[in-house]
């Protein structure tokens, strides 16, 4: 029997998050069928220890996947969604331009092409998103021990740099670790400091919280700069599909924060 989620309880009550979980369980479950292979050499481990002693993502400049694998990977991707006539436009570029982007989530680009392709830009995005996570966590894991070694101060990921998706309290709450929604790194970050800002008066958090929630799931407020962090309470660290569903399954705290004007990290 399958383990129920946290997003099978939301679900039971808040139907219209119902497409949504549909489409997050369809890509993840195709996904799974991708391998985790990388081209040989890379990525470059001395260059990505160098990186991240700067202060750079382990994995910026590092082309983790081909034209050629994301068009692949967006096929299969589309054709779990039933989108196959779509899927056949990407193989109208040529070049490394497209999976460069989708690896390092310029989304205007990538949006820009599907506009060129006459496709949906938002789900030309979303597609090209899901195709090149497979390599960003096969990067990711091929660099976890300079992670662990590396002394990491900012609010983005420093595996690929993109912002975190949320923030998990371990036991009794003693640490915060973020938590990246494309290539699910997890690094260590003080509770009382903003991913966003960096600013770390008292005085510039608070919190909001879901009916019946309490502290286990939360948005942690940053007034200084107007952004905010959904936090969750773990015994485990979440898995990547897990990371997805949780996400989902506190959207109400997204609704929240956006109505009052807030924006994520």
């Amino acid at each position: 029997m399958t383990a129920r989620s946290p997003l099978d309880a939301v679900l039971e009550r808040a139907s219209a998050l119902a497409d949504a979980a549909r489409l997050i369980r369809t890509l993840t479950a195709a996904l799974a069928d991708v391998p985790l292979m990388l081209p040989d050499g890379l990525p470059h481990l001395p260059a990505a220890a160098t990186r991240l002693a700067a202060g750079i993502p382990a994995l910026e400049g590092e082309l983790l996947l081909s034209d050629a694998a994301l068009v692949a990977n967006v096929e299969l991707l589309a054709r779990a969604l039933g989108l196959d006539g779509a899927a056949s436009l990407c193989a109208r570029i040529t070049g490394d331009e497209l999976a460069t982007a989708a690896l390092q989530g310029d989304w205007p680009a990538i949006a820009a092409a599907g506009v060129r392709l006459d496709c949906a830009p938002d789900a030309f995005v979303t597609l090209c998103d899901f195709a090149a996570r497979p390599a960003l966590r096969a990067g990711r894991a091929a660099v976890d021990g300079l992670l662990a070694a590396a002394r990491w101060r900012r609010g983005t990921c420093p595996a690929c740099g993109a912002p975190p998706l949320l923030a998990e309290l371990g036991a009794a709450e003693r640490e915060r670790r973020l938590r990246c929604g494309r290539c699910a790194a997890a690094w260590a970050f003080p509770r009382l400091r903003c991913p966003a800002c960096d600013a770390s008066e008292h005085r510039n958090f608070r919190y909001l919280h879901g009916e019946g929630d309490g502290d286990s799931r939360r948005a942690e407020v940053c007034d200084g700069c107007g952004t905010y962090l959904k936090t969750v309470a773990v015994l485990d660290p979440l898995s990547p599909e897990q990371l997805l569903e949780m996400d989902l399954a506190t959207a109400a705290l997204d609704a929240e924060a956006i109505a009052l004007g807030l924006r994520h990290v």
